[in-house]
C-alpha cells in the first residue's frame, strides 16, 4: 500500500512540472493532408442546409446537409466541432466582448446553449477510423456547410461523417485581435 501511495505521489508531482524541450529532440510535425480529406473540399455550396440544433433533433440518416461555425479542430485528425450559427461567438453580435482574451471561440456563451448547439464532424477512412490529417483551408469560426451521414450513438452524441464541406464565410476579428497560431 505504501509503495502504491509513493508511486501516486511521484506521478502527481511530475504532472505539474513544465517539460523542457530537449535541443536534440525532433520537432513534432502535424500529419500531411490525407488524400481522402483533400477530396472533401467542395467547389460549390451544397445549398439548403439544416442548422445544427435542428440536425441534432432529427433521426440518424444516410444523407444530411448541416451548417455551422467551426469551434474546435482536433490537431492531427480530420475531426472538428461546429456550432449553430445562431449562437454568437466572442467578438461578434450585439456585445462584441472586446476584452475577451479568446475572441475566436464561444467562451462567453452559456455552456448549456453551446452544448445544445454543437456537433462533431469527422472524416473517416475505409477502415472506419478518423483520418490522421490536417484540414486545409479551414480555421476557427469558418461558417461551413457539411454534407454527410448523420450518426447518433447510445449516449445521444451526434456526429456527421463528412462526405464533403464548403466554406461559406470567414469572419475577421475586430480591432487589434489576432487568430491563434
Amino acid at each position: 500500500m505504501i509503495r502504491y501511495l509513493i508511486v501516486i505521489a511521484l506521478v502527481a508531482a511530475g504532472c505539474g512540472e513544465k517539460q523542457e524541450k530537449k535541443a536534440d529532440a525532433p520537432a513534432v510535425q502535424p500529419p500531411a493532408v490525407h488524400p481522402a480529406v483533400a477530396k472533401l473540399t467542395l467547389t460549390t455550396d451544397p445549398g439548403d442546409a439544416m442548422p445544427v440544433v435542428d440536425a441534432k433533433k432529427t433521426a440518424a440518416r444516410d444523407e444530411v446537409v448541416v451548417v455551422g461555425r467551426i469551434d474546435n479542430i482536433v490537431k492531427g485528425f480530420a475531426t472538428f466541432n461546429i456550432v449553430d450559427e445562431s449562437l454568437d461567438y466572442c467578438n461578434s453580435g450585439d456585445d462584441p466582448m472586446e476584452n475577451c482574451p479568446t475572441p475566436w471561440d464561444y467562451c462567453c456563451t452559456n455552456p448549456d446553449h453551446k452544448s445544445a448547439g454543437t456537433m462533431t464532424i469527422e472524416a473517416r477512412g475505409d477502415d472506419g477510423a478518423v483520418l490522421k490529417s490536417t484540414l486545409p483551408g479551414l480555421r476557427l469560426l469558418d461558417l461551413i456547410v457539411v454534407r454527410g451521414k448523420l450518426v447518433k450513438d447510445e449516449h445521444g452524441n451526434v456526429t456527421v461523417r463528412a462526405t464533403g464541406w464548403f466554406r461559406r464565410d470567414r469572419p475577421e476579428l475586430k480591432g487589434e485581435l489576432r487568430w491563434p497560431e
